[in-house]
């Protein structure tokens, strides 16, 4: 939609749809070359292993730049703790490889996209620069924070988070979040679809309640008013003071959210920065309470509807040595690692299984083992 549609009558939940992912994507594939073909799914691990090789004669990189560009996402998290070494080969692949999708995969992001719907719809806005992008994201954050508050709405879905988790700058989305509308209580709810009507393995619910608790930590942190200003510089490259474009600031009108911040100074010809709306995060999550409680809302694909509401106790320690631990890979402190024997049968889903070097290692040395083994009989 062009700039110069007209935006008046915008709701709250009108704008927390605004969603620029789907457009970076675009932009993306608008970059490669167009007669690039896709290549078939059995030279994956041929063309991860030349990439490999490629990387390892550039300057040594740690995994965070040269896999990630310097950030990462939430579900990395989640999908490392699953098996780090699946995850390297994804992605180190290059482009014109394609890992065809799972069915399960496919009709679980439908019923995101129908629950995200339930409550809002996308409205589409013309973007100039990658501060217009980050700015939306803002947007809807403080779209969000501002319905808590007033108590205008009181569950938000697909709402963007960032943040920076031991120095490291983390952006995501929570698929839920919850109000209570007489405690004031703010619940995260994560919204996990099922194949089966069964509850997930423990090596399933680690990884979801990894998750949900990154997602706490995030915003817990904007409530103690850690806004990562100097993340968004030196990570992103993004410029703070630079002007965002006209569609960014007719919407940040048309919402009315500067109706709390009339301290906050605004260009007198009405643009605003990037700064300046940081400003408005900081001052607003700071009102708000820290998260409350953690849930995993596992639905059954077939008819839709929750089979298992489970709460997930926010767990300090466990967090930390898995965040730390995690991150020891990304900052190149330690080499990846699959999966342990005792968990091996999650190589037989594995699309990498047939040339994983891990699964080779592992299987040479329990071979080794059963050798010495029997040599000592």
């Amino acid at each position: 939609m062009e700039s110069e549609e007209v935006w008046d009558g915008i709701s709250d939940e009108d704008l927390l749809a605004v969603d620029l992912d789907e457009a970076d994507q675009q932009t993306k594939a608008a970059a490669s070359p167009s007669s690039a073909k896709k290549r078939d799914c059995s030279e994956m691990l041929q063309s991860s292993d030349m990439k490999s090789k490629e990387n390892s004669d550039k300057q040594k990189a740690p995994p965070l730049e040269l896999l990630r560009g310097g950030y990462l996402w939430v579900s990395d998290f989640s999908s490392q703790l699953w098996c780090e070494q699946q995850l390297e080969y994804k992605l180190t692949l290059p482009p014109d490889v394609t890992i065809p999708e799972p069915e399960q995969v496919t009709r679980g992001s439908e019923l995101h996209l129908a629950r995200e719907l339930q409550v809002h719809d996308y409205v589409n806005i013309k973007v100039t620069s990658d501060e217009d992008i980050f700015a939306v994201k803002i947007m809807n954050m403080l779209v969000v924070m501002k319905s808590i508050l007033t108590q205008s709405a009181f569950i938000h879905r697909e709402v963007p988070i960032f943040g920076v988790i031991n120095g490291v700058f983390i952006i995501g989305k929570i698929d839920e979040i919850r109000v209570d509308k007489e405690t004031f209580n703010i619940d995260i709810v994560d919204l996990k679809t099922r194949k089966n009507k069964r509850p997930p393995s423990g090596s399933q619910k680690a990884t979801h309640n990894l998750q949900v608790m990154v997602y706490k930590r995030l915003f817990d942190d904007l409530v103690r008013g850690l806004v990562p200003r100097h993340s968004l510089t030196a990570t992103l490259n993004l410029d703070l003071n630079r002007t965002l474009g006209d569609s960014i600031n007719t919407h940040i009108s048309a919402v009315q959210l500067t109706s709390q911040f009339d301290h906050i100074s605004v260009e007198s010809d009405g643009t605003w920065t990037l700064s300046l709306m940081l400003d408005m995060i900081k001052e607003t999550a700071e009102s708000l309470p820290f998260i409350n409680q953690l849930f995993i809302d596992y639905v059954w694909q077939e008819d839709h509807q929750t089979f298992l509401l489970e709460e997930v106790k926010y767990d300090g320690i466990w967090f930390e040595r898995k965040m730390t631990r995690c991150l020891e890979y990304w900052q190149g402190k330690r080499e990846c690692q699959g999966v342990d024997i005792e968990e091996a049968w999650k190589c037989h889903s594995c699309e990498f299984q047939a040339g994983c070097k891990w699964l080779t290692q592992k299987t040479e040395e329990l071979q080794q083992a059963q050798k010495l083994k029997y040599k000592k009989c």
